[in-house]
């Protein structure tokens, strides 16, 4: 496999990684910020998906992993 292609493949997959996981930091934060405020409701509702997110995280990074391991054994 080219390494352009490769590499283009790992910078897309860590950059979305980068914004899944910013994206769920911040739901945390709200969350947090919910239950601070006595509203438990709000805060699993807000992070009701959150498991969803990690798996998608938990994806992307085996992906760039496995990327980055197929281009060092071709």
């Amino acid at each position: 496999m080219n390494n352009d292609i490769i590499r283009t493949a790992i910078g897309a997959n860590i950059a979305a990684l980068g914004e899944l996981l910013d994206t769920a930091q911040l739901r945390v934060s709200e969350a947090s910020k919910a239950m601070n405020e006595g509203e438990q409701n709000q805060a699993i509702g807000t992070m009701i998906d959150m498991d969803q997110m990690l798996e998608n995280a938990l994806a992307l990074y085996r992906a760039a992993i496995a990327l980055h391991r197929a281009g060092r054994t071709s």
